[in-house]
């Protein structure tokens, strides 16, 4: 972590130096509602993302307290479900490789082993990131030979760590008693390190500089010197530090200047490697110079943390939080910071499983949609696959949100809610998306999710008999389809082709259920995992019955069907006490 400033003044300039209180007192009495206008294309994706775009830095500053022996604070990082931990390793005695691998960083827990920490990261099922050490008071020689050492090591367990950051903020003197490293001579050492590691390894990764800010002089000459051996860029992105910045400077213009730096650091890039290149923040957090808490150790940070980290997600770069204990850095306290017992929570832990789901609801999709706000308080985020929304109100006044959601016509949305009086992720209620449209009002200071399921069942249509060949996707509010001599979709051919429908089904009582399709010809249907039908043959029009008791709630529905010539006929239907016998109706079906 740095000790400096690090951002440009650029955002504060464009948000202004004003005083301004964003977030009224706990218990002080809302403004009026004030109306927002909500925009979200779930057909417009803007990029791709993994559960590893969403990461952590792992410190080794517990006080005692980590992840190989703390079980409150490992358990709080197995809900919280980042994808990637990144930690700096290196040998004890540089050079030495029968001396211990210990934590790399400045006055980190040197007791602890590295084998420890590698395993501690993949027992929590994140992918380990290894910074390795590039430093001044060795020579490259010795830089390279630990690298390699420390390789070896990890291969040898059967578990070789594949994912590399070479160095940690060498464009600053930012940690006492390391040297900083003209970008020329890291890009030199970089070289050397990166073609010893895919001596051992050509699948590993390799990345950099790591600069402690996107320091644009000093990654342009790193990569004028590395080229093709750049596997993915790091730099880190503080809110802010020492500067002047406002409170709401920081939760409006500072959050949106995140996507200016990410796509002016891409662009660069791209003109000197002459190829687009992953990019990643490998730390992050709203200020790292907060004597007084009143930024990271109030829900001020829950704010933060979610509209930062939506704000990366979205321009492209995947980011990692620093850090897991770090006093009031932490996503756990460390030893009581605000009054927060040691290992709990602090608030931008909550900021970030707005997106996670903290093992509570549905993780943010894999496909970033465009999505906006007609008001600058409320910053707003969507995913498809699934879908979902995290919407940001960083203002003093609720917000009656009104959304437009293209690509979901009808479904209901489970509303999480994160506010200064509740910080964790709590169930609010249902919103009902009819028309495409849904209200949800937003508390001052709040984060939501609303977690959307569709009306009906994901459907895909293949051009074969035997599910392969997908050929087109949509929501289907029924199955109920007679499509005589037809095709059911213009991608696909009549009489050879095959339909999978998923998602779940809403029984409203506890009681046994009679499922029913009517197909020509073949079907099969499971319930909870359960086959309940199986009649997997060319057939004429016929009906197909089986079943199940089920509790009242959603339970997971799959029926697949293929048509082989002549007449192409898919029904489904069921019955139970209290129903009588009908196509099951699309209220009753979730697409998820």
């Amino acid at each position: 972590m740095i000790a400096l400033a690090r951002r440009t003044l650029r955002a504060v300039l464009a948000g202004g130096l004003t005083a301004a209180v964003v977030i009224g007192p706990a218990g002080a009495p809302a403004e009026a509602a004030v109306a927002a206008a909500v925009l979200v294309d779930f057909t417009k994706p803007i990029r791709t993302i993994s559960p590893a775009d969403i990461g952590v830095s792992i410190t080794g500053y517990g006080e005692g307290s980590y992840i190989t022996n703390d079980a409150k604070h490992r358990e709080h990082l197995r809900k919280l479900g980042v994808g990637r931990m990144r930690m700096e390793l290196h040998y004890q005695e540089p050079g030495n490789h029968d001396s211990p691998i210990i934590c790399g960083g400045y006055k980190c827990a040197t007791e602890v082993s590295g084998d420890a920490w590698i395993t501690a990261i993949r027992d929590l099922g994140a992918e380990p990131v290894v910074i390795l050490q590039v430093d001044g008071r060795q020579s490259a020689e010795v830089n390279r030979g630990d690298a390699v050492a420390l390789y070896r090591h990890f291969a040898a367990t059967g578990k070789p760590v594949q994912r590399f950051i070479l160095g940690n903020e060498l464009n600053c003197a930012c940690t006492p008693d390391k040297p900083e490293m003209p970008a020329g001579e890291y890009s030199r050492r970089f070289n050397l390190i990166a073609d010893a590691l895919r001596a051992e390894n050509p699948a590993v990764k390799v990345g950099g500089p790591a600069t402690a800010w996107n320091d644009l002089g000093y990654i342009r000459t790193f990569l004028e010197g590395s080229r093709d051996r750049v596997d993915f860029l790091d730099y880190h992105d503080y809110g802010t530090g020492s500067e002047p910045i406002t409170d709401e400077a920081l939760l409006g213009s500072v959050i949106r200047q995140y996507e200016t730096d990410i796509k002016e650091v891409s662009a660069l890039a791209e003109s000197v490697l002459g190829r687009k290149v992953e990019l990643q923040i490998g730390e992050f957090n709203s200020d790292f110079d907060d004597p007084d808490g009143h930024r990271t150790l109030t829900h001020f940070n829950t704010l933060w943390g979610a509209a930062a980290l939506g704000q990366m997600l979205h321009a492209g770069a995947g980011a990692f939080q620093y850090g897991d204990k770090n006093g009031q850095l932490g996503l756990t306290s460390t030893k009581g910071e605000g009054g927060i017992p040691r290992s709990e929570p602090l608030p931008i832990y909550h900021g970030i499983g707005m997106y996670t789901g903290e093992g509570l609801f549905r993780p943010f999709g894999k496909t970033v949609v465009q999505a906006s706000a007609d008001t600058d308080k409320l910053h707003v985020f969507a995913s498809d696959h699934a879908k979902n929304v995290v919407l940001v109100n960083v203002g003093a006044d609720q917000v009656e949100a009104g959304l437009t959601l293209t690509g979901v016509t009808a479904g209901t949305a489970a509303v999480w809610r994160s506010t200064q009086d509740a910080w964790a992720p709590h169930r609010t209620g249902t919103a009902t998306i009819t028309g495409g449209k849904a209200t949800v009002t937003l508390p001052p200071g709040s984060v939501t999710t609303l977690v959307i399921d569709q009306q009906g069942l994901s459907a895909t249509y293949y051009d074969n008999v035997d599910l392969t060949g997908a050929m087109a996707t949509r929501i289907d509010s029924t199955v109920n389809f007679d499509w005589g001599q037809g095709a059911p979709h213009p991608a696909v051919g009549p009489d050879t082709f095959s339909v999978r429908w998923t998602g779940k089904v809403v029984a409203d009582k506890a009681e046994t259920y009679t499922f029913i399709t009517t197909t020509d010809d073949g079907v099969r249907l499971w319930v909870d995992g359960k086959v309940l039908i199986d009649n997997w043959t060319d057939h004429s029009k016929r009906d197909d019955t089986g079943q199940i008791a089920l509790s009242a709630g959603p339970h997971d529905i799959r029926m697949e069907f293929y048509d082989r010539g002549y007449d192409a006929i898919a029904e489904l239907r069921w019955s139970s006490p209290s129903i009588p016998r009908q196509v099951i109706p699309a209220d009753k079906l979730l697409a998820g």
